[in-house]
Order: C-alpha cells, then sequence, then structure tokens
C-alpha cells in the first residue's frame, strides 16, 4: 500500500499527472483583501518553500504538508501518517532526482484571497513559475496554489489537478465547491 501512496505523489507536484477525478462544481467565491499579517505570513513561508527548493531538499517539503491532508493520504493507502510522511518524502526525491528547478518563484504580489463558500476559512491563490529540465528538455509551468491557515500555520499547495482538490476536500470540507484553475505547462528553449 506505500507503494500505492509514492505512485500518488505525482498528483502533488507541479507537473502532477492528469487529472483523475471531476472538479466539484463552481460556487461564487466572496473575493478579501489579506491582512497585512496574512501576507507576512504568506511571504514567509512562499520563502521557506523556495529556499528548501533551492537547496534541492524536497524530501523535507514533507513538513509543509497540513497534517489533515497528510492524515487523509494516509487514510486513503491504509498506512499510518509516519509511513505515509516517509513513503512521501521518498518519493519527491525520487521524482525529483531526475529535475533540475532553474526557477521557482510564487507570486505573491499577485495574490488573490477569498473565503471559503460556507465563511468559515480565508485563504489565497497564488501562482507559481517553475522552470525546470529534464533530460536535456526545458519546461516552464505556472500552477496556481492554494495558500491557507491552519493552526496559525500557513501551507500552499497546488490544487491544479483535479484528483489533488478532490484529496484537499476530503481533508477541508469547506473548500467543497470552490473553483481552482489549471496549471499550464511549456516547453522552452
Amino acid at each position: 500500500m506505500v507503494h500505492r501512496l509514492v505512485l500518488w505523489l505525482a498528483l502533488l507536484a507541479p507537473v502532477a499527472a492528469a487529472p483523475l477525478i471531476v472538479p466539484a462544481p463552481a460556487v461564487a467565491q466572496t473575493a478579501v483583501q489579506l491582512t497585512a499579517d496574512e501576507r507576512a505570513g504568506l511571504e514567509a513561508r512562499a520563502a521557506e518553500t523556495t529556499r528548501l527548493v533551492d537547496a534541492g531538499q524536497f524530501g523535507a517539503m514533507t513538513d509543509l504538508i497540513p497534517p489533515p491532508l497528510l492524515s487523509t493520504l494516509a487514510g486513503q493507502y491504509g498506512v499510518d501518517e509516519a509511513e505515509a510522511r516517509v513513503a512521501i518524502r521518498a518519493g519527491f526525491q525520487r521524482m525529483m532526482s531526475s529535475i533540475t528547478i532553474l526557477e521557482y518563484v510564487f507570486h505573491v504580489d499577485g495574490a488573490r484571497a477569498f473565503v471559503t463558500p460556507d465563511g468559515s476559512r480565508r485563504y489565497a491563490l497564488v501562482d507559481l513559475t517553475t522552470l525546470m529540465e529534464a533530460e536535456g528538455t526545458r519546461m516552464r509551468a505556472l500552477t496556481p496554489n492554494l495558500a491557507f491557515v491552519d493552526d496559525g500555520v500557513w501551507y500552499i499547495m497546488d490544487v491544479s489537478e483535479p484528483a489533488q482538490a478532490a484529496v484537499l476536500r476530503q481533508a477541508y470540507p469547506e473548500f467543497e465547491g470552490v473553483t481552482f484553475e489549471r496549471g499550464t505547462m511549456e516547453f522552452v528553449d
């Protein structure tokens, strides 16, 4: 079962696999402004994530997974959270071992803030540009990432694929009906 969890990792990465689940129906999203404290927290988490990527510490990024999401993933694959974290860490390292990240930029200045349909959680959508190279081919991905606070900690995650958003909604049902845009990827010279 841990092997299936490792395979699922591709759905968590910015270079995600094809969608597996139909997205939830869209509902109107209530726009809000990020407070100064929210913006500072988001900037700090984006900078921390970028430092890990720049240092090639992809395995350490498992520490940035929201605990309810980790619990949901572990439950789906019949493992405990510690086993899930180990499998995800190994999967991230393995997946990224053949990819060179040339640029990794969160566009925090352009973050758009909203409130979930039930009014219980504020969140932001922040674009991430990733320029990467694999086997001599360069690709640029633009992925909208979800950023939110849980228990005082900011989390940022790619929800640009329907399967990713579906797992998020299992862990955080308040996101039911929130629309997440698809990411784009292009080959560059």
